[in-house]
């Protein structure tokens, strides 16, 4: 019964890092679309380490997103980027997307 239960939490475990994953992921391909052609840097542990998740199903991420990284115009920002899962998809849909100076 012990190693049921343990298995089943390892299960559940794994589904929840997977759907993280894919938010920070989703969250990434906004920011490169938004930022095309830019230099930048964005810290994807940061990102993830910062996930929230609403009562409604609505995650959150922030981190910050450094543009021009080591070049005289270098400036740093903050994203924010919110994205949820719709009904009968399997990847999630960013609602909103934020630079913060």
């Amino acid at each position: 019964m012990r190693t049921l239960i343990f298995v089943c939490m390892l299960v559940v475990l794994a589904a929840c890092a997977g759907k993280e994953q894919k938010i920070v992921s989703a969250c990434e391909s906004a920011v490169a679309e938004r930022l095309a052609g830019k230099t930048y840097r964005l810290d994807s542990d940061a990102l993830r380490t910062s996930l929230q998740t609403d009562a409604s199903g609505v995650s959150s991420v922030r981190a910050e997103v450094i543009l021009d990284p080591g070049m005289s115009g270098e400036q740093t920002q903050t994203v924010e980027c919110s994205a949820r899962f719709e009904d009968g998809q399997s990847n999630p849909v960013v609602i909103a997307l934020n630079f913060i100076w």
